[in-house]
């Protein structure tokens, strides 16, 4: 149980983020930094969960957790 809820919040953080990056940029006419970082930190710290707890142990890569 402990994992689903791991890769439910860590899949939205990943979705989040990368949402906030793509709605910032293309229909933006001023460019928003705050955004364009927030979303790019929102991104990078649920693809980091993703992979450390759910695709490299798959795939056999050792982590610096392993």
């Amino acid at each position: 149980m402990r994992k689903l809820i791991l890769l439910v919040l860590s899949s939205a953080m990943l979705l989040g983020g990368l949402s906030l990056l793509l709605d910032e940029f293309p229909l933006s006419s001023r460019l928003h930094l705050r955004f364009i970082f927030g979303g790019a930190a929102l991104a990078f710290a649920g693809g980091y969960l993703v992979w450390t707890d759910f695709i490299a142990p798959r795939l056999g890569v050792k982590t610096w957790e392993d």
